[in-house]
C-alpha cells in the first residue's frame, strides 16, 4: 500500500524547490514516469531513492516520509540559512538572503542551466579566486 503522506510531501517539496518532474527525475537518475508514480502514490520509492531525495532537499527521512509538508516551515527554514560550512575545511561562509535564493534557484534549475551558470562564473574568474 502506498504511503499517501509521502506522495503528498514529494509533490510539495518538488514544487517548493521549483523542480519539474522531469528535472527532478534526471537529478535522481530515474524516468519522469517513475517519479510521477511516486507522487501519485501508485508506487513507493525504495530506501536508496528516498535517501537521494532527502539529500536534494536537505531534509531528514522522517520529514520526507512522515511529517506533513508545511509551506510556512519551509519558508522559515530558507530564511534561516545564513551560515554554511565548507566540507573538509574550517571555512565558514556567511550568505545573504539574495545569495541563498540564488543557490536554491541554481539547485532547482535543469542541468543545462546549471552548466551555463558554472561556465559564466568560470569565465568571469578563470583562476578560481
Amino acid at each position: 500500500m502506498a504511503n499517501i503522506q509521502l506522495a503528498y510531501n514529494l509533490k510539495r517539496y518538488r514544487e517548493a524547490y521549483g523542480f519539474t518532474q522531469q528535472a527532478l527525475a534526471e537529478r535522481i537518475s530515474i524516468s519522469r514516469q517513475a517519479y510521477s508514480n511516486y507522487e501519485t502514490a501508485k508506487r513507493d520509492p525504495d530506501l536508496d531513492l528516498l535517501t537521494k531525495l532527502c539529500e536534494v532537499y536537505s531534509i531528514t527521512l522522517d520529514q520526507l516520509v512522515r511529517t506533513p509538508f508545511s509551506e510556512d516551515e519551509f519558508k522559515e527554514s530558507i530564511a534561516s540559512y545564513h551560515i554554511s560550512y565548507r566540507s573538509g575545511t574550517n571555512d565558514i561562509l556567511y550568505l545573504t538572503d539574495e545569495e541563498i535564493r540564488f543557490v536554491l534557484e541554481y539547485r532547482g534549475a535543469e542541468w543545462e542551466r546549471q552548466h551555463l551558470v558554472a561556465y559564466v562564473l568560470h569565465q568571469m574568474n578563470p583562476q578560481g579566486r
